[in-house]
């Protein structure tokens, strides 16, 4: 990081919920990243959440409603509801696959 104690407030608004950031950086970290420093080596001083905020928009909260994991349990119970399927049905060697019209 170049000395330049010159703040420069980035504001982006949440595309989910509107919510406003506004995060103070030193203007010439700023430039850098705009003549393509990767944000984490261009502003390493901020979260991972301000620089998810710069990038995308997305607010903390928004960000681990939708990155939570609970969309990996909902496939688990998928599986097995296919699992069990199959194994009531089984394979049907005439249409090359598993028949679930049992």
């Amino acid at each position: 990081m170049r000395e330049n104690k010159k703040e420069y407030t980035i504001i982006t608004s949440c595309p989910f919920c509107g919510c406003v950031n506004e995060i103070a950086v030193n203007e010439v970290d700023f430039w850098d990243w705009q003549d393509g420093t990767l944000i984490q080596d261009a502003f390493p001083y901020l979260t991972a959440n301000e620089r998810e905020a710069i990038k995308t928009g997305i607010c903390a909260d928004c960000w681990d409603a939708l990155f939570s994991g609970d969309e990996e349990e909902e496939e688990e119970e998928d599986s097995d509801y296919w699992e069990d399927d199959v194994d009531e049905c089984g394979y049907n060697p005439y249409m090359g696959c598993y028949d679930f019209d049992c």
